[in-house]
């Protein structure tokens, strides 16, 4: 491999030292001879011994001519200089932008020979470098003609100024973090971002140690402009001030996170509310404007369900899920009791069994007529462990033996019920709670949510069937807070993981809950910080990040944010003291309505059997026609 090399790097070479002897080239490009070869490689190599770049990336403007003898013998003494370098030249020739991020490595260096700010180079280097623009940049600049002889003017001076000005400009604009910029008769230029951007001119005491600063360190109070709306818990205003940022007030986790970043690389805050055309927070709206330029980034942080808007993001604060809050059902039916005391394939083994112990005592009884009632009946009072009838008690061995029988049934049935029952009533069981979609229909629960929240969920009609979508309301955000934060019980809402646990807060010193979490859930999903993918923001916001979660920062800020809403009364910590109350009749309710019932059809039953009895015995007994009193219905009823 390393004679591969080799031979390749001699090839290029011999191909280069055979053109030299072609002369100078054709054409205006040609004649150019601006640069000091020798001055921009013993740069590259003296920042090289610095640095050591694994990689060299070319931007060559389609204005310049790269078989002129100049641009020969630089790329000649630049294979002499870094022999085993890898190396990729990019011209605009190529039909679409090669994305560089997918097969370079770093650390890299990047060269851009242009001819001015509107040269298509400059738009072709920025294309295939998003997302790693703050590589190391050297922009090489052949300006106009105008100002290449600059010092014979000042208007020739004055044009050569804004033509540098005009690059840099550009290069702050794209965010081009890591530049120098070499010109014309070796001048050297760098660019000091802040607070505000200026060109620095380098040109006799430049030295490699000062390219490529972290200027990000110390901002010098750059200005970072955001607004500061109203979303409990990540940011919201307060009367009492934030520590030492008096002016702002501004406290919530996503907020006391912002302001110790500005605090961290020394910028300010420039609150832009009173700009807005809105007075709550619509992030929709805010993420168009970071993607358009208007912010570099925001102190509302949000939850990465949506990619419509924005460019990048930070380095996440968080991971969240979203999901569904619903009220907590502190109290089951009354009659829950008696369905629940046995499972449900007990209560039919039972009436099985009943009709069964019927049937067999019907067959088994020596009386004559058989009388099934009075069988159906025995089998009721051995369930309930209850004297028996007349039949069980026939002096015959058969019915003995079923008395014996019956009589340990009994036992087992009704000490199963009532043992039941009494662990019922001793401890109460847990409710039945809403917790998957078929629980949010079936209960007839409304759901706020956002718009991209329901976008999301519709895409998924398998795990969110119709008759669910049915019962959701697409509202905005503040009325999701109207009704989530003092905990309005009568619809569900949307809820990230870190707005669940702030909330659930003002719940741990209850008995029971008003709101809990269900199993409905879409992510996980990245919390973070909208920004552009090359913001200069993005590297110093990652360091600070990582300090403040490895700190517990955001544990602390959480707890500070949830006392200041607490103090500013956005919400109240719920403490329910209960008195011992005596059980009412409405708790017996279910069992005295089934005693009821039980009452009226067993007297339905009984005079039913007293009238068919009736009818038998007259109809047996000869007739004779004797005039009798008439008796009123009570004594007929009751003849026996």
């Amino acid at each position: 491999m390393a004679n591969r090399a080799a031979e390749l790097i001699l090839q290029e070479r011999d191909i280069f030292q055979r053109n030299l002897s072609m002369g100078n080239g054709t054409g205006a490009s040609g004649s150019i001879q601006l640069l000091d070869n020798s001055f921009v490689l013993d740069m590259l190599f003296s920042i090289t011994q610095l640095y050591h770049f694994k990689n060299f990336i070319f931007y060559i403007s389609e204005k310049l001519d790269l078989k002129n003898r100049d641009s020969q013998e630089f790329f000649h003494n630049f294979w002499t200089f870094f022999p085993l370098a890898p190396n990729v030249i990019i011209t605009r020739q190529h039909y679409a932008p090669i994305p560089m991020m997918q097969f370079i490595s770093t650390p890299s260096l990047v060269m851009v020979y242009t001819t001015a700010r509107d040269d298509p180079i400059m738009e072709l280097a920025a294309q295939s470098l998003r997302g790693i623009r703050w590589l190391k940049t050297i922009f090489i600049l052949y300006p106009s003609l105008k100002s290449r002889d600059f010092e014979s003017s000042f208007e020739s001076f004055a044009e050569f100024t804004s033509e540098i000005k005009d690059i840099y400009d550009w290069v702050w604009k794209q965010q081009f973090i890591n530049t120098v910029l070499v010109t014309i008769k070796n001048n050297v230029f760098i660019l000091e971002p802040y607070p505000t951007p200026s060109v620095i001119n380098k040109t006799d005491t430049w030295r490699p140690e000062e390219f490529f600063q972290k200027y990000a360190k110390n901002m010098k109070g750059y200005g970072v402009r955001t607004p500061i709306l109203y979303d409990l818990p990540r940011v919201f205003k307060s009367d009492r001030p934030t520590n030492k940022f008096e002016n702002n007030f501004v406290h919530g986790t996503s907020g006391n996170l912002f302001l110790g970043f500005l605090d961290f690389v020394n910028a300010s805050l420039v609150d832009t509310t009173s700009n807005m055309t809105f007075d709550y927070l619509n992030m929709t709206n805010l993420l168009d404007l970071v993607s358009q330029g208007v912010y570099e980034t925001l102190i509302h942080s949000f939850t990465e369900i949506t990619t419509k808007y924005v460019i990048s993001y930070s380095y996440p604060i968080g991971i969240n899920d979203c999901c569904i809050m619903v009220p907590y059902r502190n109290q089951s039916p009354a009659d829950q009791y008696m369905r629940d005391a046995l499972q449900g394939n007990v209560w039919l083994l039972i009436i099985l069994f009943t009709l069964y112990i019927s049937v067999a005592i019907w067959l088994c009884s020596p009386l004559r007529p058989r009388d099934f009632s009075a069988a159906f009946l025995q089998s009721i009072s051995t369930l309930t462990y209850m004297t028996p009838t007349f039949i069980i008690r026939t002096p015959t061995l058969r019915m003995r033996y079923l008395n014996i029988v019956l009589a340990i049934m009994g036992i087992v049935t009704s000490n199963l019920y009532i043992s039941r029952m009494t662990s019922y009533f001793t401890t109460a069981p847990p409710s039945r709670q809403v917790n998957t979609v078929q629980d949010v229909v079936d209960a007839n629960l409304r759901v706020l949510m956002l718009a991209v929240e329901h976008e999301r969920m519709a895409k998924s009609p398998l795990q969110y069937p119709a008759s669910y979508m049915r019962q959701v309301d697409i509202v905005d955000k503040h009325v999701i807070d109207l009704h989530r934060e003092p905990f309005n019980t009568t619809y569900g809402y949307t809820v990230s993981s870190d707005r669940w646990r702030f909330l659930d807060m003002q719940q741990h010193h209850l008995q029971k809950p008003i709101f809990r979490l269900t199993d409905i859930c879409e992510g996980p999903f990245y919390h973070v910080y909208p920004m552009h993918a090359d913001s200069h923001l993005r590297s110093p916001m990652t360091e600070y990040i990582m300090i403040a979660q490895q700190a517990g920062l955001m544990n602390h800020w959480k707890r500070e944010a949830f006392w200041e809403a607490v103090h500013l009364k956005l919400f109240q910590v719920h403490i329910i003291v209960e008195e011992p109350m005596a059980l009412s009749l409405s708790f017996f309710s279910s069992m005295l309505r089934t005693w009821t019932f039980g009452l009226v059809v067993s007297g339905m039953a009984f005079a039913a059997e007293m009238k068919w009895y009736e009818h038998v015995t007259l109809r047996r007994r000869p007739v004779v026609k004797i005039t009798r009193k008439p008796r009123s219905f009570l004594r007929r009823f009751m003849r026996v």
